[in-house]
């Protein structure tokens, strides 16, 4: 073999080498990727539970959102912060899913809690109160969805579970 053939020879291995540590480096971003997806996922799901369970901590809240005599002040403080809580979790999630870091049958599972989560005439009225101190688009999704949306009787179907 002549120098110039070792030459060729080496130029070979060296595009070899460059194109398996490239296929390396892709498989590692992919893992990367989908790790960072799983703690995304995880970390919304215990947000999730930690709505759920002020439910569980404070079930008056939902008497509160949905009974015709008027909160005390305190009361609708409590209701507007959970109303901000939970809605700045699904401002998050959308965020994640306009990122590309949440697939769209994830994002709209969550996305309609929003229809729950805003499903009575308080629920609404002090989620409009709150509305100008999210991202505007997210704000302007949720107006969309809940334009011409009939309030729901969750609330009172549970009272009368027996």
């Amino acid at each position: 073999m002549t120098l110039e053939q070792y030459a060729y020879l080496a130029e070979i291995i060296g595009v070899i080498v460059v194109v398996v540590t490239l296929i390396y480096l892709s498989v590692q971003v992919q893992q990367g990727k989908e790790l960072l997806r799983s703690e995304s996922r995880q970390a919304q799901v215990a947000n999730d539970q930690s709505g759920v369970y002020k439910f569980v901590e404070h079930p008056e809240l939902g008497r509160m959102f949905s009974q015709n005599a008027t909160p005390s002040f305190e009361d609708k403080v409590k209701l507007q912060f959970w109303i901000v809580g939970q809605m700045r979790a699904r401002e998050h999630e959308w965020l994640q899913h306009r990122s590309g870091a949440l697939d769209e049958e994830t994002w709209m599972s969550y996305r309609d809690v929003i229809y729950f989560l805003l499903g009575t005439e308080r629920a609404r009225a002090l989620w409009e109160l709150c509305a100008p101190f999210f991202n505007p688009d997210f704000a302007e999704m949720v107006g969309g969805m809940m334009n011409e949306i009939p309030y729901i009787d969750f609330w009172e179907k549970l009272e009368a579970v027996k």
